[in-house]
């Protein structure tokens, strides 16, 4: 099985609490690739993205256009998830 690390775990934590996503294992997950292959549409993405954004950013970070082309590999959404919690305010 692989290492499941903690971007993985915190944006399958997150997919938990959204009604729209798919039920997933950090397993399922760290096997996939494609967002296709999570059963995740493209549209269903960008609003879990924002949802992301909303609960971590507070809604101080936008949606990136430069995101969208990475939303369609796990690796990239990894990645888009790390990205916004590096832009999120520091709570206190």
């Amino acid at each position: 099985m692989p290492e499941i690390d903690d971007r993985l775990r915190n944006f399958v934590d997150f997919l938990g609490t959204q009604p729209m996503a798919p039920d997933l294992t950090y397993e399922e997950v760290a096997q996939s690739t494609s967002r296709a292959e999570l059963g995740i549409s493209s549209l269903n993405i960008l609003i879990l993205v924002n949802n992301y954004i909303e609960e971590k950013a507070d809604g101080k970070i936008a949606l990136r256009p430069e995101w969208v082309p990475m939303l369609d590999e796990v690796e990239g959404i990894l990645s888009v998830i790390e990205e916004i919690d590096a832009g999120a305010p520091v709570e206190v």
